[in-house]
């Protein structure tokens, strides 16, 4: 759904509902000891917070909808031809210590980051691409080395990733925009746009969330209407 759609506002929630999912597996199944699996859901919701309040100061928190019907058909078949690979490269593949269907989810989370990251030309869906990535490296190898000074590892590079994509994310605004001073500044010099403060952000995004919703139920009203 996340490549589908193509909004962050779908992406984030599906990486932590992924992770989440992921951790119980390797929890349940293949009896990682606790808290580990907890470590690793709780360093996925910090990554994804970081993301967070960097798209919030961005004029990435604005969700363009114009020409997605031609893409998401064209993500879809992006997929379809992906699951199909996947599904034959299976059949071949032995993965240590992983069952069948285990294997063919951690292979089809890989591919679908890597999709992530070749159609993607922003550094938002770049970052969100690669914490889908080490989703299933980071339960593979927790499965392989069930150490904790691995599972420590990886927790660190999963944050270092989610903080220099967070970095991106304003450099790459700053680039786009011309912004060179922050929101605070009260002198704001003829041509420069100022830089999103976390609140107005958020504001922006609770707009749009509303405004979704408004006008989700007034089609249904109307719908309801006509029916009648």
């Amino acid at each position: 759904m996340p490549v589908i759609l193509w909004d962050w506002r779908i992406a984030l929630p599906g990486i932590l509902l992924v992770q989440l999912g992921t951790s119980l597996l390797i929890g349940t199944v293949y009896g990682l000891s606790a808290p580990w699996p907890a470590v690793h859901f709780g360093v996925q919701v910090l990554a994804c917070l970081i993301l967070l309040l960097s798209i919030l100061q961005t004029s990435n928190v604005q969700v363009p909808t114009s020409g997605e019907f031609s893409s998401r058909l064209f993500r879809m078949l992006i997929l379809g031809i992906a699951a199909l690979m996947v599904w034959r490269a299976t059949e071949g593949l032995d993965l240590p210590r992983l069952d069948v269907a285990t294997k063919v989810l951690f292979i089809w989370f890989a591919a679908v980051a890597l999709i992530t990251l070749g159609m993607t030309e922003t550094a938002l869906f770049g970052s969100i691409g690669l914490l889908m990535w080490l989703i299933p490296v980071q339960a593979f190898l927790s499965v392989l080395f069930p150490i904790p000074a691995v599972i420590v590892l990886l927790g660190i590079l999963q944050i270092l990733v989610a903080l220099a994509c967070s970095f991106l994310l304003l450099a790459e605004d700053d680039a786009l925009t011309l912004i060179e001073v922050p929101s605070t500044d009260p002198n704001l010099a003829p041509g420069v746009h100022r830089r999103h403060s976390i609140t107005s952000g958020a504001r922006v995004l609770g707009y749009g969330i509303g405004y979704w919703f408004y006008t989700f139920v007034s089609r249904r009203r109307n719908t309801e209407a006509r029916n009648g």
